[in-house]
């Protein structure tokens, strides 16, 4: 039962006008037009006719992390794939393009995820075959393109299971479906009023997200694991790292980093109290992963009532008068720590201000060139100023961003024309 989610093609990111993606068709989409995006999720599955929000998963707790792959489709027809590569390269759009799931395919349960509170049923059904067909599915997208990384996108509040495989499905397409995207659905509620229900469930969802993440570092061929987490979505990512920080408190970075794999970790818009994030990294949060990036904003609508709701400022608020002398200190040392603030970027308001990651070109532009080639701001055309240890996006930017791309793919500076 159900009816199919679809959401609209996100505006064209920076990246795409500067260095449209490759017009060579890739593996990933077959001869249907159909991309398959992986998934993982521990949300609980759909039993019978469910509510037009809820196909194939629900909102409900599933505790168990389920694996799959799902036929996304592109248009209103039969629009491929390729032609969705030119169309995504037009200033001016003629219309929406929504994607949709069509089919959705699940392998079985992680290993992984099975606890001594496992019905006894359920886990005597559980064995390696999931896992390894993830794994070789994961493979597979590796061997084919020359980045070898695996991407996680998790999301927000107040979303079904279709939504993060959307928005993962447009990210992995203007990366060029280069390397291996997977979009972790955890157990949020599409309700207006289910915030208090689903901040909650973030923290009971960042167990499954930590076993998802130790197991595409053993047993997957990624070369590094990259997340991004958006919304209440960032308190999963950052208490699943939290607990991989005092799993391996005591050891060193470098060995950290070679069990985890985790290279950026991406946190927009997020949710989660800057006190807690604090305490966080004094118990070595830094420690998991290579670098991870904050981007804020001063017009999120949706954090300014969170922060109203709670009486303390969200992670997603640090401004740069936010910070005291002792804060500026510890950014400006740390290389695996960067703030970003979206205010001076292409769009960063539009809405509520909460999405500027799909609806700013120049941010979404950043995110991706972060991803694709793991540099530094300094080394992606951000600028910092007066002083202050908070990265932003200049009036020049686009000027920036061209010369940026250039030195990281060695070829000359491309043009920032886009087709008519």
């Amino acid at each position: 039962g159900g009816v199919p989610h679809s959401l609209d093609l996100m505006p064209a990111p920076a990246v795409i006008e500067a260095a449209p993606v490759p017009a060579v068709p890739t593996a990933a989409a077959d001869a249907r037009g159909a991309l398959g995006m992986l998934y993982a999720t521990n949300r609980a599955p759909v039993a019978g006719v469910s509510g037009d929000d809820e196909r194939y998963y629900s909102g409900e707790r599933g505790y168990l992390v389920r694996l799959g792959e799902a036929d996304i489709h592109f248009g209103d027809g039969d629009i491929s794939w390729d032609e969705a590569r030119r169309i995504a390269l037009l200033k001016n759009r003629p219309g929406n393009f929504p994607l949709r799931v069509e089919d959705v395919r699940e392998f079985g349960i992680l290993p992984a995820s099975v606890s001594v509170f496992t019905p006894r049923e359920v886990a005597a059904g559980v064995d390696e075959t999931a896992a390894a067909d993830f794994a070789t599915a994961i493979d597979q997208r590796l061997a084919r393109s020359a980045v070898k990384d695996v991407f996680v996108y998790v999301h927000g509040y107040k979303v079904n299971f279709e939504n993060p495989l959307l928005v993962a499905a447009e990210m992995w397409h203007f990366l060029g479906q280069d390397g291996a995207f997977v979009a972790f659905s955890w157990p949020s509620t599409p309700a207006r009023l289910a915030y208090m229900k689903d901040i909650e469930t973030a923290r009971v969802a960042a167990w499954g997200l930590r076993r998802f993440l130790d197991y595409l570092a053993t047993s997957t061929s990624a070369r590094r694991i990259h997340v991004v987490g958006y919304s209440a979505g960032t308190r999963v990512v950052l208490t699943a790292l939290y607990e991989l920080a005092l799993l391996h408190q005591g050891e060193e970075p470098a060995a950290i980093a070679a069990q985890t794999r985790l290279g950026n970790v991406i946190l927009v818009g997020s949710d989660v109290d800057t006190g807690t994030f604090a305490s966080y990294v004094i118990d070595g949060l830094l420690d998991v992963q290579e670098r991870l990036t904050l981007y804020t904003s001063p017009a999120d609508k949706a954090l300014a009532l969170s922060h109203k709701l709670f009486a303390h400022r969200r992670l997603g608020q640090v401004l740069p008068g936010a910070l005291d002398a002792r804060m500026r200190e510890f950014v400006a040392a740390s290389s695996r720590l960067a703030l970003v603030d979206v205010a001076e970027a292409d769009n960063f308001d539009s809405g509520n201000g909460h999405a500027y990651f799909r609806n700013s070109p120049w941010v979404s532009a950043d995110i991706l060139f972060t991803l694709r080639h793991g540099l530094p701001p300094q080394a992606r055309g951000l600028e910092q100023r007066d002083d202050s240890p908070v990265w932003r996006f200049p009036a020049d930017y686009l000027a920036r961003f061209d010369r940026a791309l250039a030195a990281a793919t060695g070829g000359p500076a491309p043009s920032a024309e886009t087709l008519e």
